[in-house]
């Protein structure tokens, strides 16, 4: 079996490039009139990456992402948003400096409560909703400016894939899973 580029395993380096370049002004911008506390810089409880303002994002952000959570009870959906916010932050923590960097530019961004709303149309996170998360993600994946471009994909992309690798999302999207005794192979 080939082995796939780079950039179609993963969050694309170009991205987080793209990313970095545009938001590095803007977090600049939004550090100086707002500011940034040491509370804002904490890491979340259990998580080696993210800190409670990420933890926040990628919650509303995770049902806007994958649809198929709406297939779920509220208590199975509970525990994979849960679920998929640890691959998350594992995924991110795994990334080389140069990208855990860049993707740390844009979470900050979107951290500062003025530059989220005007950049994403979203006040707090917790009260956006599905259809706001949504028509946020749509506009940045469809800008014409690429910075905002590729942090919409790389957030799509890195929730998507985060959750679709756990097994319980498999039937809902239709995948069998692996083959028994590959997996067995493998794991062995």
């Amino acid at each position: 079996m080939p082995i796939e580029p780079a950039e179609d395993r993963g969050l694309p380096r170009r991205d987080f490039l793209k990313v970095g370049l545009g938001f590095s002004l803007a977090l600049t911008v939004g550090t100086a009139v707002v500011g940034c506390s040491d509370a804002a810089k904490t890491l979340s409880t259990g998580y080696v990456f993210l800190r409670p303002g990420d933890v926040e994002l990628f919650s509303a952000l995770t049902p806007a992402v994958v649809t198929e959570l709406g297939a779920f009870d509220a208590a199975k959906r509970s525990k994979l948003v849960e679920r998929t916010l640890q691959n998350i932050d594992g995924t991110c923590a795994a990334l080389d400096l140069g990208s855990r960097q860049e993707l740390r530019k844009l979470l900050d961004l979107l951290a500062i409560g003025p530059l989220r709303y005007s950049l994403t149309g979203v006040g707090a996170w917790n009260e956006a909703g599905i259809d706001k998360m949504q028509v946020f993600l749509a506009r940045w994946r469809g800008s014409r400016f690429a910075t905002l471009n590729a942090g919409g994909n790389v957030l799509v992309k890195l929730t998507s894939s985060s959750f679709y690798v756990l097994p319980e999302s498999w039937p809902s999207t239709g995948y069998p899973g692996p083959l028994e005794y590959v997996f067995n192979a493998i794991n062995s």
